[in-house]
């Protein structure tokens, strides 16, 4: 019985070494350059390290031009903080300054 599952442990094992090895060689062909939002949705689903993806997304911010950068930025962030003024309007200035004062305090304790 040992042999039996130690020869299908080593099938399994060779099996996953020719996906590993497919995988590494579709890494390695070349592929169109996407930029922008692709650029970094590619290199997420190419499960690389954050830091990998970080860079990738910044490359691809060096292509986009600055002022549309900030029109992007302007749409989505926009219409988030007119909900949130709104949100704000009906809450007490006292409760306010309690929540940032115990995300102050729970910011210190866990630091």
């Amino acid at each position: 019985m040992e042999d039996q599952d130690i020869a299908a442990e080593l099938q399994t094992l060779r099996a996953q070494l020719k996906q590993f090895e497919r995988d590494r060689s579709q890494r390695k062909s070349p592929a169109p350059e996407p930029t922008g939002m692709e650029h970094a949705e590619a290199s997420v689903t190419a499960k690389e390290s954050p830091l990998e993806s970080a860079e990738d997304w910044l490359k691809g911010l060096e292509d986009l031009d600055p002022a549309q950068l900030l029109e992007r930025m302007k749409d989505v962030t926009g219409d988030w903080f007119v909900e949130l003024n709104d949100e704000l309007k009906d809450v007490r200035p006292a409760t306010i300054l309690l929540i940032f004062g115990l995300g102050v305090l729970v910011g210190r304790l866990t630091s």
